[in-house]
């Protein structure tokens, strides 16, 4: 099924990750309602701490969303590889739904005193905060630059492999990241996991029929597979 969705974006040109887009609705609204509260503390205006309860109860709605969404992208994109930063944000996200669900129990309560937990605000925005920076070091931590390639087209190649491809494969090495590291991957007899023979028909087939569980790019352009063939013939 996840599958059929993903092929369908693609029909339709989006290629990315989902989980992204959806993930900055819950992120928004938890700062958003934060700073909310500070104004309704600050300038002393009751209305801003239940815009802040609104913001809050809306990140608990969406959250669930964008959890299932980065499920999905985690299974499609990295091929469920049990990553650090994928289990510490599986981990903060257990977290902060649960610290939602008790904020928003907490502010729908009649005592007036629990109307504004700013402690409970602040503590949801860390755990949103560190979410944020595993996010971060999942698809930028690890990513060497890329080579600076004599041709135009080897370097279209080399931005789209930092896009689509450095989350999985080292180009600087041939160490296994998720899938294999591609460093002198021209130089050698056999593709790494499918064992064929190196050449670009070769490497246009791992991209369209993949070996093991790399994702399929079946409908990626002639032009992005020429660029990536030629970016891969300077590592």
């Amino acid at each position: 099924m996840a599958d059929f969705f993903y092929h369908v974006l693609h029909k339709l040109g989006y290629t990315h990750p989902v989980h992204p887009p959806i993930t900055h609705l819950p992120v928004g609204l938890i700062i958003g309602g934060l700073i909310f509260s500070l104004g309704a503390i600050i300038f002393k205006r009751p209305p801003l701490a239940q815009t802040a309860r609104y913001c809050f109860i809306l990140a608990l709605l969406f959250l669930p969303v964008a959890a299932l969404a980065g499920i999905a992208d985690w299974q499609h994109f990295y091929g469920g590889a049990w990553l650090f930063p994928v289990i510490m944000k599986l981990i903060l996200t257990a977290i902060l739904l649960v610290l939602l669900g008790i904020t928003v129990w907490c502010t729908t309560r009649k005592s007036s005193e629990t109307k504004n937990p700013l402690v409970l605000y602040f503590l949801c925005a860390v755990a949103v905060s560190g979410i944020g920076f595993f996010g971060g070091e999942l698809v930028y931590g690890n990513k060497t630059k890329p080579g600076l390639p004599d041709n135009e087209l080897a370097l279209e190649g080399a931005a789209f492999f930092q896009e689509r491809c450095a989350m999985c494969h080292n180009s600087d090495s041939i160490e296994t990241k998720i899938g294999p590291g591609l460093k002198g991957l021209f130089q050698r007899e056999k593709l790494p996991v499918s064992e064929r023979p190196v050449s670009e028909d070769n490497v246009r087939r791992q991209l369209k029929t993949p070996a093991a569980a790399m994702p399929s790019f079946a409908d990626l352009k002639k032009e992005k597979v020429s660029a990536l063939v030629a970016y891969l013939k300077t590592l």
